[in-house]
């Protein structure tokens, strides 16, 4: 009977603040996140599976649920581009953790995909488990040598397994809308493996999670693939240029799909 109070109470407390709303949402979301990671690494170390990408596909199955819990809708462009067995590097803009929600709509386990993200992520209880155990990349930011060594070979793992490689360029979420300055690693990856990049846009998220505003409601977000990004033939010394071409056509994309930002309180 307690327990059934305490829901009642917390719906109410939603239904008339936003902050709570946004804190219990969150805190589900969490808590979502743990829960499906636990299964996924015990799921592997019973099966005595480790590091293949195919791991991840009860994690993808689950987080896609979790997109009517929140009312959230995803309107997909483009993806045909990523459905097929080519190797790639995939480029997304990364704007909150629930970045997640988003890229299970274009996540197909049977693609081979996988991940890049820093390696503090291992030490993330069973969240850096489970990644580690499905075959994630992790990177070494602030051991530059170390990064250089751990780039080089997921050069060669590009092509022997045939990875379709996410990355989030600007490095760390941007809650501000636009896109902050790329990094170089994902596209030194591209021109050594000689794979093409193929963009990701999502469409800003203010209108329905605003971090600073507290808010968290349902709405629709516009993922757009873009064409493939030949690097064939690339060097090194076309990396610049390559990169403010691709952060370009990203923005560009990201300006028209998303909805006018929501106004500061």
């Amino acid at each position: 009977m307690l327990i059934w109070v305490l829901l009642i109470l917390i719906l109410f407390l939603c239904y008339i603040s936003n902050t709570i709303q946004y804190y219990v949402k969150y805190g589900l979301y969490v808590l979502s996140l743990s829960v499906i990671s636990t299964i996924t690494a015990l799921w592997v170390l019973v099966t005595c599976k480790p590091k293949s990408s195919e791991n991840f596909r009860f994690a993808v199955w689950s987080l896609g649920k979790l997109k009517y819990v929140y009312g959230w809708e995803f309107e997909v462009h483009g993806k045909e581009y990523l459905m097929n067995d080519e190797p790639c590097v995939v480029l997304v803009n990364h704007q909150s953790g629930l970045d997640l929600l988003g890229l299970v709509e274009i996540w197909r386990w049977r693609y081979h995909f996988t991940a890049v993200g820093k390696r503090s992520l291992m030490y993330m209880g069973s969240f850096g488990l489970a990644c580690y155990l499905c075959d994630a990349i992790f990177l070494d930011r602030w051991d530059r040598a170390k990064a250089i060594q751990q780039m080089n070979a997921v050069v060669d793992q590009i092509h022997s397994k045939r990875l379709k490689v996410i990355v989030f360029p600007e490095g760390t979420r941007n809650h501000e809308g636009s896109m902050l300055p790329f990094k170089k690693g994902a596209f030194h990856i591209a021109v050594q493996s000689q794979v093409p990049i193929v963009p990701v846009v999502f469409s800003s998220y203010d209108s329905m999670y605003n971090k600073k505003n507290k808010i968290f409601k349902a709405g629709k977000i516009v993922i757009t693939c873009l064409p493939p990004v030949p690097t064939s033939g690339l060097t090194k010394d076309n990396i610049p240029e390559l990169v403010d071409s691709v952060r370009n056509s990203m923005i560009d994309v990201y300006n028209r799909t998303s909805p006018p930002k929501t106004k500061s309180d």
